[in-house]
């Protein structure tokens, strides 16, 4: 992996922001710039795919062809149960134990049925990625829309406690050893654990145990590299270079969830640099306020214009109102301007999404 961290950026926000678009901007710009990028979409609804304008990305990872670029592009889309089926055939499981981890109900519920543990969960792909792809110089993160994304910074501590936890040895125990000869020690530990096993066996039942158990021993050096993975993955997050980027838009639900974002990152001890506000009207344009009155006041100018106008306004009060708000939070501000060529029907172009990454290296010193 060598012996420092590639940057990592990691874009969090609500939904509709416009936070794929940007990451995948973002990503687009470094590598035509010279960077061998990588861009991580930990979203389930695979919203990478349409702002990069194909439907063959791959959770193991794609090569994006861009024209005149001086770098490269490689894009993943996260599926739990495709990364957890390559963590399995990477430790050489025999073909019995693999037909026996396929036939258990907790791996069937992992790889196919958990979605809200992919944010959880990415942290070990994201780890898995630098030992895949170790001339990566950059990696990009697009997280899942809202607030519950998060999960893939806070978590990775409390996945690493729960598989290194003594909870886990004694279900593995009593499973893995129920016909072997027990010492006197050992079964006075075993009858101590009893009641920790018990009381899970009262919520799900005895075949709960077993079947937990058997998931448990099957995927044990799974857990190992897992737990190895997780501890990369919190040390590359902690890294000085690591940059997070809040991304909101002109939308009172938006501000909310970035501002709680915001507060739940500095509770972990965790300060972001960046809040990008996206689709922000260019200052340029922007009508003074006297113009704005005169239009009100007077009854010679037609109403639709008069509509249009209270609707900039009110859209350029709220500009104004979450700029203020972010900026108060001591967060560096990037104002990303409404882009046309981005928001009708027309094929994207890798231009058009270069140039909003384009300002955000810019604005970030990156360039």
């Amino acid at each position: 992996m060598g012996k420092s961290f590639p940057r990592l950026h990691v874009f969090l926000g609500a939904g509709g922001v416009g936070k794929t678009t940007l990451s995948a901007s973002f990503a687009i710009s470094m590598a035509q710039k010279g960077k061998n990028v990588g861009l991580i979409s930990i979203d389930p609804a695979k919203r990478l795919q349409t702002a990069l304008g194909t439907t063959s990305i791959t959770e193991e990872g794609t090569i994006i062809p861009l024209e005149n670029s001086k770098g490269q592009l490689r894009a993943s889309v996260l599926h739990i149960g495709d990364s957890l089926m390559r963590w399995v055939e990477e430790k050489g499981l025999s073909q019995e134990k693999k037909d026996d981890l396929l036939k258990n109900p907790y791996f069937s519920a992992l790889s196919n049925k958990m979605a809200t543990a992919i944010d959880t969960l990415a942290a070990i792909r994201v780890a898995e990625w630098l030992e895949q792809y170790p001339e990566t110089e950059e990696l990009v993160i697009d997280t899942a829309p809202g607030i519950h994304a998060i999960d893939f910074i806070a978590k990775p501590e409390k996945v690493s406690l729960f598989l290194d936890s003594k909870i886990i040895d004694w279900v593995k125990w009593f499973v893995g050893s129920a016909h072997e000869k027990q010492s006197f020690v050992a079964r006075a530990f075993k009858s101590g654990a009893k009641k920790i096993i018990d009381g899970l066996a009262l919520v799900g039942g005895r075949n709960f145990i077993v079947n937990f158990g058997e998931f448990l021993i099957l995927l044990d050096e799974v857990f190992i590299t897992a737990l190895e993975r997780i501890k990369i993955a919190q040390k590359w997050l902690n890294t000085p270079s690591t940059q997070i980027f809040i991304v909101t838009a002109i939308r009172e639900d938006a501000i909310f969830t970035a501002k709680e974002i915001q507060r739940i990152l500095v509770n972990l001890g965790i300060k972001p640099k960046y809040a990008i506000i996206n689709k922000t009207f260019p200052e340029h344009l922007k009508i003074d306020a006297n113009l704005l009155q005169f239009i009100q006041d007077n009854s010679f100018i037609d109403e639709k214009e008069k509509l249009f106008t209270n609707y900039l306004k009110s859209y350029l009060d709220t500009q104004t109102k979450i700029s203020k708000e972010l900026s108060f939070a001591k967060i560096s501000i990037i104002e990303i301007p409404i882009a046309s060529g981005l928001d009708g029907e027309q094929e994207l172009r890798f231009s058009d999404l270069s140039s909003l990454g384009d300002i955000i290296q810019q604005k970030t010193g990156n360039i």
